[in-house]
């Protein structure tokens, strides 16, 4: 079998990304992370942005079209955006005006972090940054790239911050995830028409969702080649505006 039959590649794209949005909602009721306590059966959609904050403007989108609400997670030290950057920051403050609260992916592997005061000190200080960058409190984190250590972290809360890897979750709440741009453990597809789990959290990192069919592979080469690109032009524009030479040989 090859690997887009083995994977699932096609489920992929963004069109196929609305039709389950769809399918969810015969069944489970979209909440946050602050809210869903009052629902019996509800779903969770969580997004990591470890990629491209542009692809999650567009999933942003396309939820709020089809009465889904999402919590998106920004990760402050990501080598494939800037949130210091204007265009980004205005990706991000388009997904606010859609309705959609924005939440912390926390990097405990940038602070070497190895107990839970480390962990609540540098939660409580990118807590502070992001609502400053972006004036909404920040209420929800989850961990970039666990480890035994962060996924040992259990409670309810730390620094004030929901835990998306809380005990409660992990016990109570069924889990499917994208990560790599393949299902991990269940096919999203399966989990939402079997319906057999009360609840839901579903991690969708949207840069694995692309218009058309890609593999992995090539759909984080599109995000890389594109930011690049885009790079290249903005120095391009910036040297035509200040009356400058782009040289080469």
């Amino acid at each position: 079998m090859r690997n887009d039959e083995r994977y699932h590649f096609s489920d992929f794209t963004r069109e196929n990304y609305r039709r389950l949005l769809r399918l969810s909602l015969k069944t489970y009721k979209p909440c946050t992370f602050t809210n869903f306590k009052q629902y019996e059966k509800y779903i969770l959609w969580r997004h990591d942005l470890d990629t491209s904050i542009h692809s999650a403007r567009k999933i942003a989108l396309i939820e709020t079209e089809e009465g889904i609400i999402s919590t998106f997670f920004l990760h402050i030290h990501n080598p494939f955006y800037n949130l210091f950057e204007r265009e980004v920051v205005d990706c991000v403050r388009e997904i606010q005006k859609l309705g959609h609260p924005i939440a912390l992916h926390f990097d405990s592997h940038f602070y070497n972090i190895q107990n839970e005061q480390a962990l609540t000190k540098y939660l409580a200080f990118e807590k502070t940054l992001l609502e400053n960058i972006f004036e909404q409190n920040i209420e929800v984190f989850s961990f970039h790239n666990t480890t035994p250590f962060t996924m040992s972290c259990q409670k309810w809360q730390y620094a004030g911050l929901i835990n998306t890897y809380a005990e409660f979750f992990q016990k109570n709440v069924g889990y499917c995830s994208d990560t790599n741009g393949y299902w991990r453990d269940r096919r999203l597809e399966d989990v939402l028409r079997e319906a057999k789990d009360q609840s839901l959290q579903i991690l969708i990192h949207p840069e694995w969702w692309q218009d058309s069919v890609m593999s992995p592979k090539q759909r984080i080469h599109r995000c890389v080649e594109e930011r690049a690109k885009n790079n290249m032009g903005l120095y391009a524009q910036t040297l035509k505006e200040f009356g400058r030479k782009n040289l080469d040989w």
